[in-house]
């Protein structure tokens, strides 16, 4: 019996010290994994925030349009359009851009005739001015 005792002993011994190899095993792999993990997170952040820091150097700041056409502007302006005596229209077509838009007349002869029509930012008033694209 007493030899029992001393089997028990033993292989309790041996039993105690495999868990906490076994836990100390586990204990390493988790350090390892938590290192990784941290390793990539930072290596992520680090490789966006160089994305953004380089997109805004290669792409230059767009200037925000001062004062927009409204379509009333755009309206007012073709009726200028038509007020000046350039022959019989056949149809206008306004292409807004950013504070002005080109206006451009269809003759009933088939000619064109083309205006830009530009916001005045200080009095927020539209000037009709003469275009002429050779192209």
């Amino acid at each position: 019996m007493t030899m029992d005792i001393e089997h028990r002993k033993l292989i309790d011994r041996y039993l105690d010290e495999g868990e906490a190899e076994f836990d100390r095993i586990l204990a390493e792999g988790e350090s390892k994994r938590r290192r990784k993990v941290i390793r990539w997170t930072a290596l992520a952040g680090t490789a966006c925030a160089a994305a953004v820091a380089l997109l805004l150097w290669l792409v230059p700041a767009r200037k925000a349009a001062e004062n927009p056409l409204t379509p009333i502007q755009i309206a007012e302006g073709i009726q200028q359009m038509m007020l000046l005596d350039i022959g019989d229209v056949d149809s206008i077509v306004a292409t807004p851009k950013d504070s002005y838009a080109i206006l451009t007349a269809r003759l009933k002869d088939g000619s064109t005739c083309s205006y830009i029509l530009k916001c005045n930012d200080a009095e927020g008033t539209a000037t009709l001015l003469a275009y002429s694209d050779n192209n």
